[in-house]
């Protein structure tokens, strides 16, 4: 793992992890000051302007981040420059288009799902258009930066526009209601938004062979990029709201709040690794594409696991505590999410390798697959079973998709996962949940989390060290990581996680 990009990784996550930490408080925040009712209709404007903006970002998101890093490694700037300005033109033109499409979507289709007493539809919808507008050139920025590895500028930027957003969301919705609170998405995408104007001046040859090469990954990305907007979004909120009611959306949405913390997590803490893909797919180094799957899908287990079972065993507590007593009923819902969680987001390293590596056709297919998935589930589980049907279809869904993606790259693409150091890191995990579940079990409410969650890590960490993770995984890289730490700490960690104090040799 070369500094770059681990220094580019630790960047991309403190952006991204600044964002969605202010989204999570800022919602829990929301779901207590509006109520379920509330807040479902809240939830049914986000889903709404989220869909629409993939809708319209046409692939350019991932062309930004394929291309643009591709191109600076074969020394092709004048081609990366030029791809930078037609994508941001073109987004900004995307993104006026989509304005009178959403709107006709929340005006009348969406019509029931966002009347309510206590706020001006007309006020809601058009903060929802403004708010779709500023999202789509911010994105052009961010992954513009993305793009070129400016992981530094990215975090700052993030790191503000999430106080922004946080400040903004929580004043908002205690003094405005619904329409305070996507205020604050709006004032949270202002700064990025601003700053994409200086790339639609950029003019310089892009090449026909090169804009052939674009549209050909761009089209079947972004149809994958939709389809699993469909699939990995909150899509089931459309069917509670017909067979359940808006009570059930907010319940839902807190639900889905939660299990997508940690959803979020791995494109989080991986957010350097597509552009580094792409790099390494233009110099040919495809062993060390291989290596650096296995290795990031096992690091980015030993925190995902742990941390969704974990989660989802002090739901019961854990749910209440964050958003009201009134939202109790969301907790087994949440376990659900959870669970399910654990295994498809370790899909994010398979994804971005299938990316990386041109495959978007085979994305097309597996999210295809959830879509109908979706879609099916939705009438057959959500009428009948109304929350928990919302769930559990959402998980099946998710976790088919994920095990498509894994599969193929297994059989096709010839790079196996580390089962081994994931089944390792699963038995460890389950111990540390099991420990936490019995714990809030038997004390009961708030107070239970300082115990379940402290024993629960305690738990885990003697697990990975009975199960010597740390030597399976890639000795020479956790030496890497150990050097880094502070002189006193070094000791601890090598004792606590069993990691051998002598530095392995690795030129790779």
């Amino acid at each position: 793992m070369s500094p770059s990009f681990a220094r580019n990784t630790v960047l991309g996550f403190a952006s991204g992890a600044a964002v969605a930490l202010a989204g999570f408080i800022g919602n829990a925040i929301a779901a207590r000051l509006l109520g379920p009712d509330d807040l479902g209709v809240f939830a049914y404007v986000v889903w709404s302007v989220t869909i629409a903006s993939i809708v319209a970002g046409l692939g350019i998101n991932v062309v930004q981040q394929r291309f643009i890093p591709n191109l600076r490694a074969e020394g092709e700037n004048d081609r990366a420059d030029g791809l930078v300005g037609a994508t941001a033109r073109l987004s900004t033109a995307a993104a006026i288009v989509g304005c009178p499409l959403l709107f006709a979507y929340l005006y009348w289709p969406g019509r029931s799902a966002t009347e309510d007493p206590h706020s001006s539809r007309t006020v809601v919808i058009a903060l929802a258009l403004i708010w779709f507008i500023c999202w789509k050139l911010a994105d052009v920025y961010l992954f513009y930066l993305r793009g070129e590895q400016r992981f530094g500028e990215l975090a700052r930027i993030s790191g503000v526009s999430a106080l922004i957003k946080l400040t903004v969301l929580a004043l908002g919705a205690w003094l405005f209601g619904i329409p305070g609170a996507l205020a604050g998405y709006v004032a949270g995408n202002i700064l990025p938004a601003v700053k994409t104007f200086r790339l639609l001046g950029i003019r310089a040859p892009v090449g026909p062979t090169l804009r052939r090469q674009v549209v050909r990954f761009a089209l079947p990305s972004w149809a994958t990029a939709v389809i699993g907007g469909l699939v990995f979004g909150r899509t089931e909120i459309v069917f509670l709201e017909r067979y359940t009611g808006i009570g059930a959306v907010g319940l839902f949405a807190a639900a889905a709040t939660v299990a997508e913390m940690a959803v979020q997590l791995p494109p989080l803490v991986l957010s350097a690794l597509l552009p580094r893909f792409s790099e390494q797919f233009g110099l040919g180094a495809h062993d060390h594409m291989q290596r650096l799957y296995r290795t990031m899908t096992a690091l980015m287990a030993m925190i995902i696991v742990p941390l969704c079972l974990g989660i989802a065993a002090i739901a019961p507590a854990l749910v209440p505590f964050l958003f009201g007593v009134e939202f109790a009923d969301a907790a087994p819902a949440v376990s659900v999410l959870l669970v399910a969680a654990a295994v498809s987001s370790l899909g994010v390293t398979t994804l971005y390798l299938l990316q990386s590596v041109g495959k978007t056709g085979l994305l097309l297919i597996t999210n295809g697959i959830g879509l109908i998935g979706t879609l099916a589930l939705g009438f057959l589980l959500v009428p009948r079973f109304g929350l928990m049907g919302a769930a559990w279809s959402r998980a099946i869904v998710q976790v088919s998709v994920v095990l498509i993606e894994t599969w193929y790259v297994t059989k096709r693409l010839n790079v196996a996962p580390p089962y081994r150091t994931l089944a390792a890191i699963t038995v460890a995990a389950a111990a540390q949940g099991a420990v936490a579940y019995l714990v809030t079990r038997e004390l009961g409410g708030p107070v239970s989390l300082l115990v379940s969650i402290p024993a629960a890590i305690v738990v885990y960490v003697v697990g990975l060290r009975v199960l010597d993770v740390m030597s399976i995984v890639d000795p020479a890289l956790m030496n890497r990581l150990v050097e880094r730490l502070p002189g006193l700490m070094r000791p601890l960690v090598c004792r606590m996680l069993n990691v051998p104090t002598r530095p392995a040799d690795d030129s790779g």
